[in-house]
């Protein structure tokens, strides 16, 4: 997992960002062993194409709704990571995604796009719905507060790539592995920091 999470990390890291996210609103509608995502965006200042990042978890199938044969949309298969190209229209693109999720839905990716958001003037809003209170995980991603009607909704400052909110039927919670996994990178830089100080002073 960890290395896995290095991988994307590099490859979002690597990425020249592209505009601005002026709107992000995710749908995502639960049955059973499945996750219904739909996804709408409005990048401002895209230029001629923007990317959208999404990781891939082993445990699960996602099946797209199109079959992005558009010549302005194109769907990349990487190693651990979906990336979708949309060429530019103008200053501003809108784009709408649907797929399903299957398997393991205690992480639910979610389409990020290269466009980082802003203060005050972007707007990020995540619903759930369909989801048994039994089944909601002790930690979650983003925060979500519950309607009265039983759905789930997050408005976060940035669009997360992960909805944490299906309790994870086995193995250790999200937040809880991603502290893990901050902490090994930690001690990995540290003990690789010392070792580089030791052989300097071994050539002095």
């Amino acid at each position: 997992m960890t290395f896995l999470a290095g991988r994307v990390l590099l490859a979002l890291v690597a990425a020249v960002p592209q505009g601005t996210l002026q709107d992000a609103r995710i749908h995502i509608a639960i049955a059973g062993g499945t996750a219904r995502v739909v996804a709408r965006y409005r990048v401002t200042d895209a230029g001629d194409s923007i990317r959208l990042n999404a990781m891939r978890v082993a445990s699960q199938q996602t099946a797209f709704d199109r079959q992005f044969r558009d010549p302005w949309l194109r769907l990349d298969t990487l190693p651990g990571l979906f990336r979708l190209t949309a060429a530019g229209r103008g200053r501003a693109i809108a784009l709408e995604l649907r797929y399903t999720v299957s398997g393991d839905l205690s992480r639910i990716p979610l389409f990020v796009p290269e466009a980082p958001t802003t203060a005050g003037q972007s707007r990020v809003t995540i619903l759930v719905d369909g989801l048994a209170a039994e089944r909601v995980a002790r930690f979650v991603v983003p925060r979500f507060i519950r309607d009265p009607g039983g759905a789930w909704r997050a408005a976060p400052d940035h669009l997360p790539s992960l909805v944490a909110l299906v309790q994870p039927e086995s193995g250790v919670p999200v937040p809880e592995l991603a502290q893990w996994s901050v902490l090994l990178i930690a001690i990995g830089g540290t003990l690789a920091w010392m070792l580089a100080q030791l052989a300097a002073r071994r050539r002095t």
